[in-house]
């Protein structure tokens, strides 16, 4: 029996995210649609449609000769940023071509990537790819926008295109990643600044698509067939990307997006090892999240990944840049704090504390509908060693020893082994 196009739209995932997820989707969806449809019969010349076939062409010559690559990408979207290549030609129609024309553009390349590339990907949900085309559509109308306000014309000086392109760029990339990191701090009760600003490697990789995309689209006005060049360095660009996602999928884990245990050990060795050399103190937390069976008995397993998210970015957010956390197992983390001595490591574990204690989670409730309000509380072992370095495994061993005293002395507290353990 066939499936009705109403009952499709019903099992839609997006109608179980929160609500004001839901809202920020609809409307942003609708609002692209209505400015594109307002503006479809802007007069289009020749050129125009020469250079938005130019484009097309390029863009579809990309993905084809790149599908298995960028099916590779999407696999890893879910455990490390995902920068979209798509942004070259889309921030080049968006340069050169009417509004029509570039919004058109834009929502031909996602209509490519998921028709080809995408749809097969498992968790790849269909509202996220058309958020993700809606946002880039109305990157392009503001950007198509701005250099119409700054009246822009290809005679001008180098020097005016220069800092026409790179207003452009700059225009893109606040519309779009604004759109996005709204739908993140709507959709989540914890969030970093990475999370909702791009890391600094994500933005690096960002600004060379777009820069990308204004080489593109100055290539298109001047020398259309230089426009061809572009083609290999995006390709480069895209095997540097999946080499990356590679490394993040083999050292960092999928559910916390931390260092896994294997990853963080080889690091925190290394530490130690400088540490030796340097005469230096070094410190090793281990959080144990308190009841965490509990959380999944009541509100289910994905609450229980949801929590460990939680409690993940927090531990992101407070520790130092430079200060390996990672995930050892379940719902147990570890931090190895550089150049911290054990009444700095207990001041940190503390803090730690009672910021978990204080993070407000929001899970779907397996028996009430809607999403609720929960709170974690951890447990935290501290350990430290001072100016000559003790073995890794006697360090978290006494860290270990100290957490367990700190569960049975009440849970929701931080315990310090003693410092002769450690050493």
């Amino acid at each position: 029996m066939k499936r009705s196009a109403l009952d499709t739209i019903r099992r839609w995932a997006l109608w179980s995210a929160p609500r004001r997820v839901v809202v920020l989707v609809v409307v942003v969806e609708i609002a692209t649609a209505w400015f594109s449809a307002a503006i479809w019969t802007d007069s289009v010349t020749r050129a125009d449609l020469l250079r938005f076939g130019l484009l097309v062409l390029l863009s579809v010559a990309y993905l084809e000769v790149t599908r298995q690559v960028e099916h590779r990408r999407r696999l890893f979207a879910n455990t490390s940023g995902y920068t979209n290549m798509s942004s070259v030609w889309a921030v080049a129609g968006a340069i050169v071509l009417p509004s029509n024309l570039a919004a058109a553009l834009a929502a031909l390349l996602y209509a490519h990537f998921w028709l080809r590339s995408w749809r097969t990907v498992d968790g790849i949900k269909a509202h996220r790819v058309g958020y993700s085309a809606s946002t880039v559509i109305a990157s392009c109308l503001a950007v198509s926008a701005v250099l119409r306000v700054t009246d822009l014309t290809w005679d001008h000086t180098v020097g005016t295109i220069a800092v026409a392109t790179g207003l452009a760029m700059l225009v893109f990339r606040i519309v779009n990643r604004g759109l996005i990191s709204a739908a993140i701090l709507l959709s989540s009760a914890t969030y970093s600044p990475a999370k909702l600003f791009g890391s600094w490697q994500e933005n690096s990789a960002e600004f060379a698509t777009l820069a990308l995309g204004a080489v593109t689209a100055v290539s298109l006005v001047r020398v259309p067939w230089f426009a061809v060049m572009v083609l290999p360095a995006v390709f480069l660009l895209q095997y540097h990307a999946l080499l990356r996602d590679l490394v993040q999928a083999a050292t960092v884990d999928g559910k916390t997006e931390l260092l896994n245990a294997a990853a963080w050990r080889q690091l925190a060795q290394r530490e130690l090892s400088r540490a030796d050399r340097q005469a230096t103190s070094t410190a090793v937390l281990v959080i144990d999240m308190d009841r965490f069976k509990h959380i999944n008995d009541t509100y289910g397993h994905l609450a229980g990944d949801t929590a460990l998210r939680a409690v993940a970015d927090t531990l992101a957010d407070e520790l130092r840049e430079y200060d390996a956390v990672g995930r050892f197992g379940g719902e147990e983390f570890v931090a190895l704090l550089p150049d911290a001595d054990t009444h700095a490591a207990a001041n940190v574990a503390e803090r730690l504390r009672r910021r978990i204690e204080t993070t407000e989670i929001l899970v779907e409730g397996r028996n009430a509908p809607g999403m609720q309000r929960v709170h974690v509380t951890a447990s935290v072992g501290v350990a430290s060693t001072p100016a000559k370095a003790a073995d890794l495994d006697d360090l978290l061993r006494a860290a270990d020893n100290a957490l367990y005293a700190a569960k049975h002395g009440g849970r929701n507290t931080v315990c310090v082994a003693p410092t002769a353990v450690a050493a």
